[in-house]
């Protein structure tokens, strides 16, 4: 079987196997609107997902490495919300309150419960 023939292209001509596409003067070509975030290196191997704006002021709480960034970025420019973190916990339910061991009957449990005060473990019920 013969070899295919490579056609030599050069830098800056045009690619041989494009189709050229008749476009009226009429009609602007569609150009795509740049992205509102890229991902910017941060230093230390972390990235974070800025605006593509002239003050690139960083876009929520992510920071990742730069295999992460890209899906981030792609998702806030899906229209996606920007990850807020809570390091205060202030928007997450209040934890349960649990019995003291005053209000747990020992000799009821079937198994260890852990109280605010310890574990308080079964009591075998007394023979007599």
């Amino acid at each position: 079987m013969p070899a295919p023939e490579f056609s030599v292209q050069t830098p800056g001509d045009p690619l041989a196997n494009t189709t050229t596409a008749t476009t009226s003067t009429d009609t602007p070509p569609d150009t795509a609107a740049p992205p509102l975030y890229v991902a910017k290196h941060k230093g230390a191997g972390k990235w974070i997902a800025v605006t593509n704006d002239e003050k690139a002021s960083q876009v929520g709480d992510f920071v990742g490495d730069k295999e992460s960034i890209k899906p981030e970025v792609d998702r806030l420019n899906a229209g996606g919300e920007p990850l807020v973190l809570d390091p205060r916990r202030e928007n997450e339910p209040k934890p349960i309150t649990t019995a003291s061991t005053d209000t747990i009957d020992a000799t009821t449990l079937k198994q260890a419960v852990m109280t605010p005060d310890g574990w308080l473990c079964p009591e075998p019920v007394a023979k007599g």
